[in-house]
């Protein structure tokens, strides 16, 4: 302790340690506003960086949404011409040489449907997913009730993809092995019965899948030349009556649901340019 220090500590002890006690409590005040003024700086840097962060989240966001609009409302951009081009399966295909009722209900989401007799979810094809389909996909595209109705009409506008569709192997093999699909087209009597049937031939024709075939050649150019109704015209029981031209036309008029069908000028053209049926097109269309 120095002699000036001690001087003053005797002469009034009070004086000096009430000086000490201010220095210290001034010492403690400007430590606690450094601290204060550390902790502000540190929440500033943090506020800025979660910012920087929200606004490049923001930005990526919106990129995403924008591009995400942009291809659904562009499809037919979505994928390489020279890969969408014709969609072809098999060019050298030749069919004469290669040869119960549940609910289904549309799903949320436009690419599932549900199918309770199959427990599962039935694949919708779109040119998003086309190429990671797989043979099980296609296969129950063709098998499952009102599938192939329910890919008709989410993909109506898109007769290029449905020629695709109709043109898979997979697809025809699941929809003749149907057993009443099996039995109607091995069977030309079966055939004439469900001809007959006025109220079945006229609900099909009300539905929706139908009425859209009904109304756009392209559409029903794309499924009329298409490989499973290719393999539809080649079985036994619509073989037959290709064979019996007049016996066809005459089943045909015997139903004012089909023979009002020989109107539509669409209708006339798909038969007269169908490779197996336009060789009879005058008697069947008569």
């Amino acid at each position: 302790m120095d002699t000036e220090r001690l001087m003053a500590l005797l002469r009034n002890p009070q004086k000096v340690k009430n000086q000490a006690q201010r220095k210290e409590q001034a010492e403690k005040v400007k430590q606690e506003r450094a601290a204060r003024a550390a902790a502000k700086a540190a929440s500033n840097k943090t506020l800025t960086l979660c910012a920087g962060i929200l606004v490049a989240l923001l930005v990526v966001s919106m990129v995403f949404v924008l591009s995400s609009k942009n291809r659904a409302e562009n499809i037919s951009n979505s994928l390489d011409p020279n890969v969408l081009k014709g969609l072809v399966v098999n060019k050298t295909f030749n069919p004469n040489k290669e040869v119960r009722y549940e609910f289904v209900s549309a799903g949320q989401d436009r690419s599932v449907s549900n199918v309770t007799q199959y427990g599962s979810t039935l694949p919708v094809i779109s040119r998003y997913n086309f190429k990671s389909l797989n043979k099980d996909s296609y296969t129950l595209i063709g098998e499952a009730p009102y599938a192939l109705s329910i890919n008709v009409t989410s993909n109506a506008n898109d007769p290029e993809l449905l020629r695709y569709l109709f043109n898979i192997d997979f697809v025809a093999e699941g929809f003749l092995n149907r057993p009443e699909v099996a039995a109607l087209l091995a069977d030309p009597k079966a055939v004439a019965a469900l001809v007959a049937e006025r109220k079945k031939i006229n609900a099909f024709l009300q539905t929706e899948a139908a009425q859209m075939v009904l109304a756009d050649p392209k559409l029903l150019n794309a499924l009329a030349q298409s490989r499973l109704f290719s393999r539809i015209l080649i079985s036994p029981a619509l073989k037959y009556y290709r064979d019996n031209p007049a016996l066809a036309a005459k089943m045909i008029n015997s139903n004012p649901d089909l023979a009002a069908l020989k109107k539509n000028p669409h209708v006339r053209q798909a038969v007269a340019a169908n490779n197996y049926l336009k060789k009879n097109s005058s008697i069947l269309l008569k």
